[in-house]
């Protein structure tokens, strides 16, 4: 009897490491965190640069404040690499380039705004666009 017991207790303490370890490891890990973002950051770009394209050919303002709006939403892409953790130099280069670019294109995009207050209307809808849409830059 004793011996029976033993066992059980035995292979109940192996069961409960088991079922431990199990819970504590995680379901999917995402390796490629910095890719993912610098690859939607670029996207964010192209799209700001397909915006600024539009209003050469359409001339509504609206273009501008998409693409200044899409150039923002890239920028946020990128500063998120820093908190993946597979992040390597490549990465950092290629997110500094990113910013020239950005701060190039929001230079134009400024430029072509008809008033100066317009640029800081667009930054007032920015921080609201930010605060009610947190979750859609993703």
């Amino acid at each position: 009897m004793k011996k029976l017991l033993i066992f059980f207790l035995i292979s109940l303490l192996f069961s409960g490491c088991e079922w431990l370890s199990s819970s504590r490891r995680p379901e999917k890990i995402d390796f490629e965190c910095a890719e993912v973002s610098l690859s939607s950051s670029f996207d964010f770009y192209n799209k700001a640069k397909d915006y600024f394209q539009s209003y050469y050919k359409t001339r509504k303002e609206s273009e501008l404040f998409f693409a200044w709006y899409a150039s923002e939403d890239s920028i946020y892409m990128g500063q998120s690499v820093k908190r993946c953790f597979d992040k390597k130099n490549k990465h950092f280069h290629a997110v500094r380039n990113l910013f020239r670019k950005n701060l190039i294109l929001q230079k134009l995009i400024v430029q072509n705004m008809r008033q100066d207050s317009q640029a800081y209307l667009s930054e007032i809808y920015l921080d609201e666009y930010r605060d009610i849409f947190m979750r859609d830059i993703q």
